[in-house]
């Protein structure tokens, strides 16, 4: 009988991202990736929930609430990212009945309010037990990287609201360091500048499409223009340009530079024979930040040490979940709760 019990009940990773949330359900592999984004009437009435609630921001009347309840990495609006974290379980279809255990990654940064936050809302979810990862960890373990060994790591995961710049060796974090910019500050810098320079006004969808789209961390890239409407700042007027991508260094050049400083920073609080070791094997960026063309190639030749962002740069998280829970005895050591 206990064994029967233990194979209908299922354990589920999540990534629970201030801009993206994946869950992976064991045996049946990813199912849920879409946008942190949840619309309601009231908190108890949800009307939609992921990219159909994306579309839906800047459009709706005030009787309906579209919100990001994930903030900095972590949940800001607790009613709301309970809903929303209820819901993408509900799409993963599974019944909340039988989900065993929930792995959710978190910034190394999170403060205890902000923890006991997310395991109240997986609870509230259905969760019997819920045991937290910290990203960076999550991201190595995802890239297959033997956490546990003797080699080291330095991951810099750069999200929706957090970059987390953490050095990983036998096991646990040696040297963590967590700042608040990371995607969604790239977003504002982006608005900010087009409103500035060309007196145009765009909203914040807006600015994360041509981010994805045509963003890029420098003017090694090859130039590409594309084009954008907006709101006349001035006038009031719908207005379209052609832009070049070359303005994304000049919109950008802030916010990687606090996060070049971040990793400048992390390195410097480190043993001596720790920043050898990994001055040897660079750094590894994860996280959907990490996508912009060209960043990889701008830190190193900001700091002079190798960096690599792996294929799967955005899922890393996401696939350290699914792996710790393959194999929950042997990660034990890195969760927490």
């Amino acid at each position: 009988m206990f064994r029967f019990f233990k194979r209908i009940f299922t354990n589920l990773g999540i990534d629970l991202g201030t801009a993206n949330t994946i869950v992976y359900v064991n045996d049946k592999g990813f199912m849920v990736n879409e946008p942190s984004v949840i619309a309601y009437k009231q908190p108890a009435e949800v009307i939609a929930l992921g990219y159909e609630a994306k579309e839906m921001l800047g459009k709706t009347h005030k009787g309906i609430k579209v919100i990001r309840p994930m903030a900095n990495g972590v949940i800001a609006d607790f009613i709301a990212g309970e809903e929303m974290i209820k819901g993408f379980i509900r799409r993963s279809q599974i019944p909340r009945f039988l989900i065993n255990s929930i792995i959710i990654g978190v910034p190394s940064g999170i403060t205890s309010v902000e923890k006991r936050a997310v395991v109240e809302s997986a609870q509230a979810a259905g969760a019997r037990k819920v045991f937290l990862i910290n990203e960076p960890m999550a991201a190595a373990i995802g890239l297959g990287l033997d956490v546990l060994g003797a080699d080291p790591c330095m991951i810099v995961d750069i999200g929706g609201g957090t970059t987390d710049i953490a050095v990983i060796n036998y096991g646990g974090i040696v040297i963590d360091n967590t700042i608040r910019i990371a995607g969604d500050e790239m977003n504002e810098a982006i608005i900010r500048y087009f409103k500035n320079t060309f007196h145009l006004r765009i909203g914040e969808k807006t600015a994360e499409r041509i981010k994805i789209e045509y963003g890029i961390a420098y003017d090694r890239v090859p130039e590409e223009m594309f084009p954008l409407k907006g709101l006349d700042s001035q006038t009031g007027i719908p207005r379209e340009m052609l832009i070049s991508n070359r303005i994304f260094p000049k919109a950008l050049g802030d916010i990687i530079k606090i996060i070049t400083n971040a990793i400048l920073t992390t390195l410097d609080q480190l043993p001596p024979e720790l920043a050898g070791d990994l001055i040897d094997r660079g750094i590894i960026l994860t996280g959907g930040g990490a996508l912009l063309k060209g960043l990889d190639d701008h830190i190193r030749d900001l700091i002079n040490i190798p960096v690599s962002r792996p294929d799967n740069a955005l899922y890393c998280v996401a696939e350290g979940t699914r792996r710790v829970l393959e194999n929950p005895e042997y990660y034990k050591p890195v969760l927490f709760v």
